[in-house]
């Protein structure tokens, strides 16, 4: 596979290499797995996937016969996929994994008959720069499939609390936080950020969240998820055994499964036509 390479440019307002974004990303497979049937592949087609993350997409487009560039700007979650590619055998030229940012994609233009990305350029910004980056790289004619989260559910509204968190402790005549990414699960913005492309489908999911119970699954994202490390880092000690206090009477309130913990958030996939 031919891999025109452009300078990489990194533009991140979270580090996703600490922790181990890897457990979060075994409850997203489902979704790589609808969004890489979504993209209706031929064989042999060339496909890329942007904010790659751990390569849930980049595999399942692998495995339905496609040769897959994936790009991810965490350099540790660059060597999670690549090496999962490799496990699968893909890794003699029909699976490339790159560093590099989804606001200037290393990669040529015109250069793939599809690209996907699951819950990973929606935090990209500028945001429209990071769907010029995705409109480039396809051919025209071309697919694109992109999911974003819905802002409501248990999972988004403790985001919420953590950011209002952040700021709370934020000094005086600090800098304005960062704002917010756009709102990439309104249909109308998605139609607006692709309003260049001929045609743009917007279809509802949802995704669950499992674990053992409320207490093991905020335990596991304190732990081990590179965002929920960030707002650790960010907030006071003491500020933080309160937030993580709310967090818990939060999802015990939200638990859909008595026996265990189920959340479940809403998703949009956009399917884009070049």
């Amino acid at each position: 596979m031919q891999v025109v390479i452009r300078q990489i440019r990194c533009d991140a307002t979270v580090d996703w290499s600490p922790g181990e974004y890897e457990r979060t990303a075994v409850a997203l497979e489902p979704a790589a797995q609808v969004a890489v049937e979504a993209l209706r592949l031929r064989q042999g087609e060339q496909v890329l996937d942007v904010a790659c993350g751990t390569g849930n997409a980049a595999l399942a487009a692998a495995r339905a016969g496609a040769k897959v560039v994936a790009v991810d700007l965490a350099p540790r979650l660059v060597e999670v996929a690549r090496a999962r590619l490799d496990a699968e055998g893909f890794g003699d030229g029909r699976g490339i994994v790159l560093q590099g940012d989804a606001t200037a994609l290393p990669v040529g233009e015109a250069a793939f008959d599809a690209a996907v990305s699951v819950f990973g350029v929606i935090f990209a910004r500028p945001a429209q720069s990071a769907v010029d980056e995705l409109v480039r790289a396809v051919r025209p004619g071309g697919r694109i499939v992109v999911t974003s989260w819905v802002a409501e559910g248990p999972i988004h509204e403790y985001g919420r609390m953590v950011r209002e968190a952040i700021e709370s402790v934020a000094p005086p005549d600090s800098s304005p936080p960062t704002p917010p990414p756009l709102a990439w699960g309104d249909p109308a913005v998605l139609r607006e950020l692709f309003a260049a492309c001929a045609v743009v489908e917007v279809v509802e999911h949802e995704l669950p969240f499992r674990g053992a119970s409320p207490e093991a699954w905020v335990e596991e994202q304190t732990r081990y998820h590179p965002v929920w490390l960030a707002a650790r880092a960010a907030v006071p000690a003491d500020r933080w055994d309160d937030l993580q206090a709310q967090a818990l009477a939060h999802f015990r309130a939200a638990n859909e499964d008595p026996a265990a913990f189920r959340t479940t958030s809403r998703y949009l996939l956009a399917r884009v036509r070049r």
